[in-house]
């Protein structure tokens, strides 16, 4: 064999045939896997940390000071007590004069929450290929770092420039994040075995929970400081930025590239299918977007977007101004549906695990089942929640309704990655890149319907078309849904070959 033969062999096959089969162990315990599972979670509790914290945050920056000798704001007509320590560091004489609040009214508000969507939507394509052909590690390392850098720099950009330069920052956050889920989605094809791709999926996006959670208490305790609003996002920047620190240390693209895990780990990780994920293939565009199981997927996807994302960016206004509650109470009892969501999450992810791999259910019946408690659940509290002006009954209902909610990571969230694992993070792209171009509506259409955000009415109005659109979905998705790898995830696949490879899979199907 010659040099430049024995150079081409092993590359066509792991190119085409990846790795050499291996004998998988049966069951493989605590490993480098978990630990890669506990980086990616962390990393995606601060991105939403960054995302969301701003929906608690605009109502301190954006507090009328009628009187600066009295302890007494206002917030669209609504009265609450701030800390006097709060009050104190917003004054004229400041030397950075980054303590003031601004008299923006509800549009501007929703055009600076909405704007971080747009960025983000806007590269969510992108990152997809970004992720196919470099890994889902550098997407999730560049979030952190511009979203630490932004944060920090935050107070000053907004005292320059006002809402319309806050709108800039949080687009240039937006972009940098787009690469979040399909990077995430890429890592967990990647490290994930299949008898675990419920719970550790589950695990990871818990974060999603936790980061809201922090972002409101964090955004709540803080602006009611001495420190003022400022100090969230420092506070938050400096986290980001620790993130990143952490990703570049300790985290692997795949198992190929870690150098401590053992033989044996990556064996069961990979499977006995000789299929690596290690390589880039050519993404089968035609393929996907024809493709009736993607296109569920996608859909149910949107309707929960733009649920779960009503659910952070206005519940703290509805909390203040029809609940009552003040601003660091907001922040608080805002977060306790995010606590409910990341125990229900852990708990729904074991579950589907349990009942895939002890056969009780079929995979497919229990994303079926998943998606539909993770839909119906909050569709129909987001409802319930519009009939009443009793915070505790309103935080049961939202409190329940996440909770609820975190089910969808054992439906359509981690349904992507059984459709192709080879393309997960492409499939997670165009989806999460659709779903933010819908979400980019909703303030538009808060801010048309809710015209006094002290009219239950209108909140009410709001919420049962959002209900409406999680439950549509989801019949979408439970009536269209797979769990088969499909055709076009095979490597070497061209859009061409899709009749040829479909009658290659029915024969050996027949076969075996």
């Amino acid at each position: 064999m010659t040099l430049e033969e024995y150079k081409i062999v092993p590359t066509k096959e792991v190119l085409e045939n990846g790795p050499e089969k291996k004998s998988v162990p049966p069951v493989y315990g605590y490993g480098v896997r978990h630990v890669q599972a506990f980086f990616i979670f962390v990393t995606y509790a601060l991105a939403y940390l960054a995302r969301a914290h701003l929906g608690v945050t605009v109502v301190a920056m954006t507090d009328e000071i009628r009187n600066i000798k009295e302890n007494t704001t206002i917030v669209n007509g609504t009265d609450f007590t701030f800390n006097s320590a709060l009050n104190s560091s917003v004054t004229e004489e400041s030397v950075w004069n980054i303590y003031r609040t601004y008299q923006w009214p509800k549009s501007t508000q929703e055009m600076v929450l909405s704007s971080f969507f747009l960025g983000y939507a806007v590269m969510t394509f992108a990152s997809g290929i970004i992720c196919q052909k470099w890994g889902g590690k550098i997407p999730l390392q560049i979030a952190m770092f511009v979203n630490g850098i932004l944060s920090i720099l935050s107070p000053w950009i907004v005292a320059w420039g006002g809402w319309k330069a806050l709108s800039v920052c949080r687009i240039l956050q937006g972009l940098s994040q787009g690469g979040m889920l399909p990077g995430i989605h890429t890592l967990l094809a990647n490290w994930v075995p299949i008898s675990e791709r419920g719970s550790l999926s589950s695990y990871v996006y818990t974060g999603s929970g936790l980061g809201t959670v922090l972002g409101f208490q964090i955004s709540g305790l803080l602006a009611s400081s001495r420190f003022g609003w400022p100090s969230t996002f420092w506070t938050i920047g400096v986290l980001c930025l620790l993130g990143f620190t952490l990703m570049t240390i300790f985290s692997s693209a795949t198992p190929y590239d870690h150098k401590t895990i053992t033989e044996a780990e990556k064996t069961y990780i990979i499977g006995d299918s000789g299929e690596g994920t290690h390589t880039q293939p050519t993404i089968p565009w035609k393929a996907i977007f024809t493709s009736t199981p993607v296109w569920s997927a996608i859909i149910t996807h949107i309707g929960v977007a733009v649920g779960y994302t009503f659910f952070f960016m206005q519940v703290p206004t509805y909390m203040h101004a029809i609940l009552k509650v003040n601003v660091k109470n907001s922040g608080l009892l805002s977060s306790l549906p995010y606590v409910s969501f990341v125990i229900c999450c852990i708990f729904f992810g074991y579950f589907s695990d349990v009942l895939v791999n002890k056969n009780i259910l079929t995979m497919k019946n229990v994303r079926r089942l998943s998606n539909s408690v993770g839909t119906l659940g909050p569709g129909l509290c987001i409802v319930l929640v519009s009939y009443t002006e009793n915070v505790t009954l309103a935080v049961i209902c939202f409190v329940a309704g996440l909770g609820a909610q975190s089910a969808m990571h054992t439906g359509w969230v981690v349904n992507y990655i059984d459709l192709s694992p080879n393309y997960s993070g492409a499939l997670m792209a165009i989806g999460n890149g659709l779903a933010n171009f819908c979400v980019l509506v909703l303030p538009i259409l808060v801010s048309n319907i809710v015209k006094d955000v002290t009219n239950q009415i209108q909140w009410r109005i709001t919420m049962f078309l959002i209900g409406s659109v999680m439950i549509l979905g989801n019949i979408i998705f439970v009536i269209f849904l797979s769990t088969d790898v499909q055709p076009w995830n095979e490597r070497g696949y061209t859009d061409s070959k899709d009749n040829k490879l479909k009658n290659e899979k029915e024969v050996l199907k027949s076969n075996s």
